[in-house]
């Protein structure tokens, strides 16, 4: 390896480990090749560009219908992506439909997202606030995943990209990766606003309970999107409802709009969720 970060990183997989829920331990083993980044393991899907995309824009339509396909966020997603020939699936689509939502909320100067997967929460939050410092926590698999699919890009956040790799470090970018065994030092650091999708409930209670901990500190905004319930391999039972909400204020709590059916070439090639996913923003000042 040439690049310090990724070498930084590689070394760090094993701190992590103990962090992981059962759902992670079965995924994430020491056999899986996270430098594929069209490995699929649990966080997301990095699909090339064929000729069953035709397929999938037709289904996709029907379940979101038309506009997003011509909206701003689209259309800049589309920019970025079109440069390693990749493809706007489904779980681009959500994330655009995310953001295009959350803008009319919120304008952040600092952004953590929580459990991304495929760099499609940190290109979001880029593209949609591009003034913004981002922060990006994951497991340490799952931040390597995410850098060797950046380190391909064009872009601006290329140009400033920090690893935290100690609780008091010092040295800020446009874009800070840290892997979750060093998650405390985003603790009283004036992140306005955090985002999460589809992570909480793949986590164990109390890994849950400890970045609500980093969230109320912040005196936060907090977007969370997770299945209602989900029962882990592990047997652990996680329910949306039973976060530590605290006192936090509702902006809005709803069912998931865009989280309720999924395409496939299987017939009936549209299907519906197993169980319902909620969506909120809540307010921790």
């Amino acid at each position: 390896m040439q690049d310090l970060i990724l070498e930084k990183l590689y070394k760090n997989i094993k701190n992590t480990d103990n962090l992981k829920s059962s759902h992670w331990k079965k995924l994430l083993t020491k056999d899986s090749n996270v430098f594929n980044k069209l490995s699929h393991f649990g966080f997301g899907s990095y699909t090339k560009k064929g000729f069953k995309n035709l397929f999938y824009d037709f289904l996709n339509k029907k379940i979101f219908g038309e506009e997003i396909f011509n909206s701003k966020t689209y259309k800049l997603y589309k920019s970025i992506f079109d440069q390693t020939h990749r493809y706007i699936d489904i779980d681009t689509i959500r994330h655009i439909l995310t953001f295009e939502k959350l803008k009319a909320y919120v304008n952040p100067k600092k952004i953590c997202i929580i459990g991304d997967g495929k760099l499609n929460g940190v290109l979001g939050a880029h593209l949609s606030f591009p003034e913004a410092k981002i922060y990006n926590v994951n497991l340490t698999e799952t931040l390597i995943n995410d850098y060797l699919i950046l380190k391909e890009l064009n872009i601006e956040l290329n140009n400033s990209i920090g690893l935290v790799d100690k609780i008091d470090f010092k040295e800020e970018k446009k874009l800070n990766f840290i892997p979750a065994n060093f998650k405390n030092y985003l603790m009283n650091k004036n992140i306005d606003f955090f985002i999460t999708i589809a992570a909480f409930q793949e986590m164990t209670v109390g890994e849950i309970d400890n970045y609500f901990k980093i969230i109320s500190s912040n005196k936060s905004t907090l977007y969370c999107c997770s299945r209602e319930y989900k029962k882990l391999v592990g047997g652990e039972e996680i329910y949306f409802d039973k976060y530590p909400w605290s006192n936090s204020k509702k902006i809005f709590w709803e069912n998931c709009p865009w989280n309720q059916k999924w395409s496939s070439l299987r017939y009936p090639f549209i299907h519906k969720y197993d169980g319902q996913v909620k969506h909120c923003l809540v307010d921790f000042s």
